[in-house]
């Protein structure tokens, strides 16, 4: 096989077998008849895996300055360390077989194939729920949690407070299609909206997100027909007037953010495809600039990734960029859906709960939320960082289990 074909082997990922075609109606354990929904099974083609970790064994290593180990970018040390794990130890087959003991699907939304991971929840009567990752996120951040939601008398709490979980990836993103040129969070939305009441049958459902996830939640709580209520584990952007002395102090902490780990914004905004020809051909690259951001922008004890995650998780949620060759697609989200929404104070009107992660590098207060929302549920949460599901997913879940039980009363 030439590497050309291996290359594009990345987008030969299979439909579960079974004949239904693009047009059938299918009813996954009892949810509402869906429409323009296909199975979906993850079945990376080897030859994608072969190539992602001869690359791995082949790459060439830079030059280390002299300094703390993360003072430049991603540690040589730990990133040394996880690529000996990728090559020897780390079985795409296993984590794979994993991710599939959920329901996958895709559904055909206007010019869009969208994947989701699907979970019916327990109960007589569970919520849907749309949960949306952002970047360098995707839908392997909610793999632990979504028991927790779709079945919480498994760990505790009661059945009927389950939500029935779909887990979406962004157009771009994982094992969704790729537009053909950058899309918004509010072009999201849109497709969101339209998949849940039009392609699943829901007449409402909440929706959940962080990062870019936040971003399409807004926009669904501002102008999603369908959307009922929105829940948050991130608060930024989200318009209106800095007037409060929080706020001002908010607006300068994102100043010394985004002056010391904003360089990825910026050239994913800016110049995202002349960075892509380099990650395109370099799993080594990508597993660097992701790694950086996941142990960053999480709650770690003194630095260490590992005291949060396992080195298969991490590796889980960068496999999804390569498997599927979406870095570049992926970082296009910077020059498109970076619009704050939604840009008029409490537009949206809509019963709003936000959870706060102490690990998340800027988040605006609780008075600003009280003026952008119809706030009924603020959380102050002990642990946790920017991946909240993903880092401390029994906090995660039970906040947004008990947003639920406020929506039924």
């Amino acid at each position: 096989m030439s590497r050309r074909d291996v290359l594009a082997a990345g987008a030969g990922l299979a439909v579960a077998a079974g004949g239904l075609n693009a047009h059938a109606a299918i009813s996954p354990n009892g949810a509402p008849p869906m429409k323009d929904v296909t199975p979906f099974k993850i079945d990376v083609p080897q030859a994608r895996l072969d190539w992602i970790k001869s690359r791995i064994k082949e790459a060439q290593w830079p030059d280390v300055p002299e300094g703390e180990p993360w003072q430049y970018g991603t540690s040589d040390a730990a990133l040394k360390d996880l690529a000996n794990y990728m090559v020897t130890k780390y079985d795409w087959r296993a984590r794979e077989a994993a991710m599939n003991k959920h329901q996958h699907f895709k559904a055909k939304v206007e010019d869009y194939e969208i994947h989701f991971m699907y979970e019916k929840g327990s109960g007589s009567n569970p919520q849907p729920l749309i949960m949306t990752h952002g970047w360098p996120g995707s839908f392997v951040e909610f793999l632990k949690a979504i028991d927790m939601i779709a079945h919480p008398e498994k760990f505790g709490g009661n059945a009927e407070d389950a939500f029935t979980v779909i887990c979406p990836s962004i157009p771009g993103f994982g094992f969704s299609s790729k537009p053909k040129k950058p899309i918004s969070s509010r072009e999201v939305a849109a497709l969101w909206d339209k998949m849940m009441t039009q392609n699943l049958g829901y007449s409402s459902y909440v929706t959940q997100g962080g990062d870019y996830g936040a971003q399409i939640s807004n926009w669904l709580g501002a102008e999603g027909g369908g959307c009922k209520a929105v829940h948050l584990n991130f608060l930024l952007g989200v318009g209106g007037p800095v007037v409060t002395d929080e706020d001002k102090a908010s607006m300068a902490r994102w100043g010394q953010v985004y002056m010391k780990e904003g360089g990825y914004i910026h050239i994913q905004s800016t110049k995202p495809l002349t960075l892509s020809y380099a990650m395109t051909d370099s799993p080594l690259g990508v597993t660097a600039w992701i790694f950086e951001k996941m142990k960053t922008w999480s709650d770690t004890t003194n630095g260490d990734p590992w005291s949060v995650y396992t080195r298969d998780e991490v590796l889980d949620n960068i496999m999804v960029y390569l498997v599927t060759n979406t870095f570049g697609t992926a970082s296009w989200m910077y020059t498109g859906g970076a619009t704050p929404a939604p840009p008029v104070p409490g537009v949206i009107t809509k019963p709003t709960a936000v959870a706060h992660f102490p690990g998340e590098l800027v988040f605006w207060p609780k008075s600003y939320a009280e003026r952008q929302y119809k706030l009924v549920q603020w959380t102050e949460m002990p642990h946790g960082g920017h991946f909240a599901a993903y880092e401390q997913p029994k906090l995660f879940s039970e906040d947004v289990l008990k947003f639920g039980k406020t929506l039924r009363t």
